[in-house]
């Protein structure tokens, strides 16, 4: 009769974690969104936005409560601000007719919606399988 020993040096699988397995991303700001605005009139401390592109559905919006990321290009800006604001403003990451916009417009309209995608993915926490990240190496 044979009796096994369980030795220090043998490694178990089973139950454990591998090394292989991902950890869980956290959201970096669960309270913050990036929505596509429209503008649609200015003032020294506040625009008049909407997030539909039609002129009577527009709202102001203090400057000090948002975040621009680029200056506007045809009057498309990517805005970041908190959640609870946005819905204060009743401002959502709607959809746009872009038949409202000549040629031009548009595609500064869909470089935008793409933009605020990725930032409220990313503010969600989630990452892209395609993405870049920082430690990969570029030489190799």
């Amino acid at each position: 009769m044979r009796t096994l020993l369980r030795s220090s040096n043998v490694v178990y699988v089973g139950s454990q974690r591998g090394g292989a397995d991902r950890r869980a991303v956290m959201p970096s700001s669960p309270g913050i969104t990036a929505l596509v605005l429209i503008v649609h009139g200015r003032r020294e401390k506040a625009l008049l936005v909407s997030d539909c592109g039609i002129y009577s559905k527009a709202v102001w919006v203090p400057k000090a409560m948002v975040t621009i990321e680029q200056p506007s290009e045809r009057g498309v800006l990517v805005a970041t601000m908190s959640k609870a604001f946005a819905e204060q403003k009743d401002l959502h990451p709607r959809f746009i007719d872009p038949e409202l916009f000549n040629q031009a417009t548009r595609e500064v309209l869909d470089r935008a919606v793409a933009r605020a995608a990725r930032k409220r993915n990313f503010y969600r926490g989630h990452r892209s399988p395609h993405a870049r990240h920082d430690s990969q190496n570029l030489f190799a």
